[in-house]
């Protein structure tokens, strides 16, 4: 996904491919995840929201920080990618959280 968003998707063969459907991901994450906090918020579960965050954290966040670090900074791919890896993270603990200790 970093390789698609350093040089013009026209330049890869299946560019655009590849930017459809990280855009799908990061849209299917969001509702995925907007589904789960109204349901947090409907039954007062806060293990649900923690899912909720986890799975931000694992769709959305990670494919909208790539395109606006590579669309708005100098950043190298290994700082890209170690933010990435960073909300990745930040969605597994959340979600683990949210299944053991809620």
């Amino acid at each position: 996904m970093i390789a698609a968003a350093l040089v013009p998707a026209a330049a890869i063969p299946g560019g655009g491919l590849i930017a459809l459907f990280a855009g799908a991901t990061a849209v299917v994450g969001f509702l995925v995840a907007a589904l789960a906090y109204e349901g947090s918020r409907r039954n007062g579960s806060r293990p649900m929201a923690y899912l909720a965050a986890g799975i931000l954290c694992l769709t959305t966040i990670p494919v909208s920080l790539n395109y606006a670090l590579v669309a708005l900074t100098t950043a190298t791919d290994a700082e890209i990618l170690l933010v990435i890896s960073v909300a990745h993270l930040a969605g597994v603990a959340s979600i683990l959280y949210a299944l053991t200790r809620a």
